[in-house]
């Protein structure tokens, strides 16, 4: 019977080494979050999203629909890109302060990621997402993208 434990000891044990390896593989490179509160007792929503999901979300989606987003954002690609790798290389810091009678927008370079905060009265919204997840979104739209 002591056999049989240490067995499945085992297996649970090679289990979560294997879970913990992916884990640590899809975070590694950087997640995205979502936070959205809600001030007065409402929703509260917090998502950690690996960011590697969404270059690979893209590859998913039914070409027709990849088209159609490509075609629709075409136009601004060529600006993202620079605009990525340029954030990229500057200083963490604010980007854009809007404060106003209703709230505060704020976005800013932390890190490698872009975050955009947003607080009104009624709940405020957290956004980061590692800016080097950018080039591998627009090449994979750019790749569905009709010629012109």
């Amino acid at each position: 019977m002591a056999s049989g434990w240490r067995r499945a000891g085992r297996v649970v044990g090679i289990g979560l080494a294997a879970l913990g390896t992916l884990v640590l593989l899809l975070y590694a490179p950087g997640a995205a979050s979502v936070r959205v509160v809600e001030k007065n007792p409402g929703t509260n929503l917090h998502l950690y999203l690996p960011a590697v999901l969404f270059p690979l979300g893209l590859k998913l989606m039914p070409d027709a629909e990849l088209a159609k987003a490509a075609r629709e954002v075409g136009p601004w690609l060529p600006a993202i890109r620079i605009a990525a790798e340029e954030l990229r290389r500057i200083p963490d810091g604010p980007l854009v302060l809007v404060e106003g009678p209703d709230g505060r927008v704020s976005v800013e370079k932390r890190g490698d990621k872009l975050v955009v905060e947003v607080e009104e009265s009624d709940e405020s919204v957290y956004v980061s997402f590692p800016l080097r997840f950018v080039g591998p979104m627009i090449r994979e739209l750019e790749a569905s993208e009709p010629p012109s």
